[in-house]
C-alpha cells in the first residue's frame, strides 16, 4: 500500500436530534460543551466545542436519533460516580454500565432524542475484570 495517512486527533463528532433547544439543554447546559459560531451556511446545525478543540455537530432533523443504536458518542469524564450521579439526577437512566479490560470504566444513556452517549474514564481507572 502505497503511502499512509496520518491523524492528530478526532476533529469532530455529528450526531441528529429533532429538538435542538432540548439538545442544547443536554449537551450545553447538563454536560458543559459551549456552543461556538457556525462556519457553514446551514442553520439546522448547531456547532459545539469541547475545551480540547474536538468538537459536536447536532444536526436538527427529523429523523434522529442515528441509526443502529450502536453508533455513538463517548465523552471520557474525570469524575465518573459524580458523572453517573449528575446523569441519574437530572433523569437520565444509565442503560449499560461496566469496566473493560483496560480498566477503562464506562457508562452508556440515551439523550434526549434517542441517541447513544458513552461517558467513560481514562484506561486504568479500575481493577480491570479478568478476560474469559
Amino acid at each position: 500500500m502505497p503511502g499512509k495517512i496520518v491523524t492528530n486527533k478526532i476533529n469532530h463528532v455529528t450526531t441528529m436530534v429533532k429538538d435542538t433547544a432540548r439538545a442544547m439543554r443536554f449537551y450545553n447546559d447538563l454536560i458543559g460543551i459551549k456552543q461556538i459560531q457556525s462556519q457553514v451556511e446551514n442553520p439546522n446545525i448547531t456547532w459545539l466545542q469541547l475545551e480540547t478543540g474536538i468538537m459536536v455537530h447536532l444536526i436538527e432533523t427529523p429523523d434522529a436519533p442515528a441509526m443502529p443504536h450502536n453508533i455513538h458518542l463517548a465523552f471520557e469524564v474525570e469524575d465518573f460516580e459524580g458523572t453517573k450521579k449528575i446523569l441519574e439526577e437530572n433523569g437520565y437512566k444509565v442503560e449499560r454500565e461496566g469496566v473493560r479490560y483496560d480498566g477503562q470504566a464506562f457508562l452508556f444513556i440515551d439523550d434526549p432524542d434517542g441517541n447513544n452517549v458513552e461517558f467513560c474514564t481514562a484506561s486504568g481507572y479500575a481493577p480491570a475484570p479478568p478476560r474469559p
